[in-house]
């Protein structure tokens, strides 16, 4: 019997749903056992979100400040063969939940020399956010051999809509009647998501995963666009400055940083929407400029290993 563990968080039930779907055929085979533990903050972060509060959390999520998460309830006496980590990106970086959880000693002694597939389900940008996830894992000793990614597959700026209605105002159908709905579609995830599952547990019975995320990149578990790429290049640099703006005139919820705070919730949008044509236009000609680098770039990003 294979014990597989698998942690994650959510708050609308989307990425809950995107881990069942990759998982369905395991949970039907006899000789794999799952075991779901859901990450709770002691405190928990609103569904939906109301404007200030979206906004808000964005400057200790970008610097990994950790939030109090309460014990997973998990049988130490199991001898876990593999673990699979479920999560969102927040802002380019990993959702504060399980960023706070992945420093608990709880995770340390769960996480030390198991073999780690990752399953991230998100508006479009996740680049970031896995590298820091990745450097989360070699803290503790992790082995990351596997990601899959779901994205809403709409362009950037019809997603940044239907993603604050999401979040915003808890809106899960089409926004308006004429905006699509958010997020991965069920289509998707019932067509591919068993695929990339079934790739998981060849490996998984043969406790071995060599190869396995060259496998998931050839069922198409990756899907990496160049003008994302280069979007979340600049926001790499640029969030963090602003995150030390906000953090100096206060913590979470301090009235004396709400005007930095909104600020920063009208200037990311509106940037968002004037950048988006600029850089999808560059990104056609990176290819073609600087070929090699941007096809570096891609693979690199494809693959679970990280940069020295």
């Amino acid at each position: 019997m294979k014990n597989v563990l698998v942690i994650y968080f959510t708050q609308s039930g989307q990425l809950h749903k995107a881990a069942i779907a990759t998982l369905k055929n395991l949970e039907k085979d006899p000789k794999i056992k799952l075991h779901y533990h859901e990450v709770k903050p002691k405190v928990p972060f609103p569904y939906p979100w109301s404007y200030m509060q979206f906004f808000d959390a964005f400057p200790e999520t970008v610097q990994s400040s950790t939030c109090e998460i309460l014990p997973l309830a998990i049988d130490e006496e199991i001898e876990f063969d593999l673990i699979i980590l479920a999560y969102q990106p927040w802002f380019l970086s990993v959702s504060r939940p399980i960023d706070s959880f992945l420093q608990t000693e709880q995770a340390k002694k769960l996480f030390k020399n198991k073999p780690v597939v990752t399953v991230i389900s998100c508006r479009n940008m996740w680049l970031n956010a896995q590298e820091k996830m990745k450097q989360h894992l070699k803290k503790i000793d992790a082995q990351l051999v596997g990601n899959i990614t779901y994205v809403d597959r709409h362009s950037n700026l019809v997603s940044l809509v239907t993603v604050l209605a999401f979040e915003l105002g808890g809106v899960q159908d089409k926004f308006l009647g004429i905006f699509p709905k958010y997020g991965v579609t069920d289509d998707e995830l019932n067509i591919k998501g068993w695929q990339f599952g079934d790739l998981v547990a060849i490996h998984l019975k043969n406790t071995n995963f060599d190869g396995l995320q060259s496998k998931l990149i050839q069922q198409g578990a990756i899907n990496i666009k160049p003008n994302l790429m280069i979007m979340e290049g600049r926001g790499k640099v640029l969030f963090p400055i602003y995150a030390n703006f906000i953090l100096k005139k206060g913590a979470t919820n301090s009235k004396s940083r709400r005007t930095r705070v909104r600020i920063f919730g009208i200037v990311l949008p509106i940037l968002i929407f004037i950048l988006s044509p600029i850089i999808t236009i560059v990104s056609r000609l990176a290819p073609l400029l600087f070929p090699t680098k941007t096809r570096k770039e891609i693979d690199y990003h494809s693959n679970t290993t990280l940069r020295s």
